[in-house]
């Protein structure tokens, strides 16, 4: 599985040559474009800004935000842009945005990037599918615990991830990751500490999150105590899962089927046409089913693009008739009002009036975003980049516990050692050559260590440890392929 947080040593990578095509930089930046437009409808005028932004351009990437201290805490849209590297955003989900306690200002819908959970939820969503491309549907993300003590393994389904229920709810059962905070503090509470797919602590104190892991907490309640707490003990392995079940599709995938998505609504188009149902999608209060205001979207341009924007004061329907007018295929509401903001390349196009507790971003890398999949499964949250001379760095630790591979990093020593069936290689930092089975092998690049990740040659793993490698251009994805 992924841990979530910064990666240690513990944590390495891999790389694949190949040729990278001129000016990419360049297109990046042409990738994502601002617009804006006048658009009549029923004898009023409305203002529209957007960005557009080719998720297919290896160099970007989408994902939801959360403000710096942590979800339940807020921030300045313009510093959550600057801190996030954004080179387009819009504010996000609803949140508790009236709560006098800035530390409790909790978003209301499903936040998923990075490869796993930043919040569970259910509720209408703007996503990004393995394919890099955008859809509106409705997404319900759940996720499961497999503990296993010995040979007994106990399975349990948490309440969500980062979703606090309040002071009065008791027995709660609850993941919290680092996008919670660095640590827990509820009270009545035992925390399971996981860290690197095993419990390293029980406690009822304040727990830190591992960088490497997460946090369970479980409640106290005569049921908790009785048959969930005692199946839990240090030393323990763990299992987290997620599940997104698609209610639009009538299907259910996981984590490694999406690159991001956010969870808002209610749905304003399908198909070009608009499709606003408030019943359906849970909506009753009068600010969002009546009233104008200023008001925030995302979703699907003609060409496939995601786009993300606002609208000057105007009823949702008024909004979804007008993104139709358009030539919008897909749109959802976005959290609206005061919340309204708008950024593209360095410049705040509408300033929300208040701080935030998230938004959803596309982000600009200074190299191309690698996918990497083993066996036709893409590997939830891991991406590599392209350097500039063309080769193809990819976080690997998913790889071999993908492949079957045993590996070991020394940190004293300095080595990686991997090992699946007879062979064994070992890498280290700078060098060149790798050892196989004893004997020095030439790397197509040498080892390096950036920012406390290493990276080695994928094409001289994968076949050193029996798996052929494609590529595939449009997607950007590296392919292993067990023999």
């Amino acid at each position: 599985m992924r841990f979530w947080g910064t990666k240690t040593m513990a944590s390495v990578a891999v790389a694949l040559t190949l040729t990278l095509g001129a000016g990419g930089a360049a297109h990046a930046a042409s990738s994502v474009s601002y617009e804006t437009s006048t658009v009549t409808y029923n004898g009023k005028k409305f203002t529209v800004q957007w960005a557009a932004a080719d998720l297919k351009d290896p160099y970007l990437r989408v994902m939801p935000v959360v403000a710096e201290a942590g979800i339940g805490h807020v921030e300045s849209f313009a510093d959550m842009m600057e801190r996030t590297g954004a080179a387009a955003g819009v504010n996000g989900t609803f949140f508790d945005a009236y709560e006098p306690d800035e530390t409790k200002r909790y978003p209301n819908g499903l936040m998923l990037g990075e490869g796993h959970p930043v919040r569970t939820g259910d509720n209408q969503s703007l996503a990004v599918g393995a394919d890099k491309a955008p859809f509106v549907h409705k997404l319900k993300v759940q996720v499961s615990v497999k503990v296993k003590h010995n040979q007994a393994v106990y399975a349990f389904e948490p309440w969500g991830v980062n979703t606090y229920y309040g002071d009065e709810t008791e027995g709660q059962v609850v993941v919290y990751t680092r996008e919670f905070g660095d640590t827990i503090t509820f009270t009545n509470a035992k925390k399971a500490v996981v860290e690197n797919g095993r419990i390293t602590a029980l406690t009822e104190d304040e727990a830190a999150v591992p960088e490497e892991g997460y946090v369970i907490v479980v409640g106290h309640t005569p049921g908790n105590d009785t048959y969930l707490l005692p199946n839990l003990h240090v030393g323990d392995e763990v299992t987290l899962e997620t599940a997104v079940h698609d209610t639009d599709l009538g299907t259910t995938g996981g984590i490694a089927d999406y690159e991001a998505a956010i969870g808002v609504g209610p749905k304003l188009l399908t198909e070009g046409a608009v499709d606003v149902d408030f019943a359906r999608d849970g909506f009753d209060d009068p600010k969002i089913t009546q009233t104008a205001n200023v008001r925030s979207f995302t979703g699907v341009d003609g060409e496939g693009r995601l786009v993300m924007g606002t609208v000057s004061s105007a009823t949702v329907e008024e909004m979804a008739h007008v993104l139709a007018e358009l030539g919008f295929v897909q749109a959802m509401n976005m959290d609206g009002g005061a919340s309204s903001g708008l950024y593209v390349d360095g410049a705040i196009k509408r300033a929300p009036g208040r701080l935030l507790s998230n938004a959803l971003i596309v982000k600009r890398y200074d190299r191309p975003q690698v996918q990497v999949a083993v066996n036709g499964q893409l590997i939830a949250g891991m991406r590599g980049f392209v350097t500039e001379s063309g080769v193809t760095m990819v976080p690997f630790r998913g790889i071999f516990e993908r492949i079957g591979a045993e590996f070991r990093w020394d940190g004293d020593a300095r080595v990686l050692t991997a090992k699946r069936g007879a062979v064994e290689l070992t890498l280290r930092p700078d060098a060149a050559q790798a050892t196989v089975g004893g004997r020095s092998v030439p790397l197509d690049a040498a080892a390096v260590i950036v920012d406390g990740h290493m990276y080695i040659p994928l094409r001289f793993v994968a076949e050193t440890l029996g798996a052929a490698v494609t590529w595939d251009q449009a997607l950007y994805r590296a392919s292993l392929q067990l023999k």
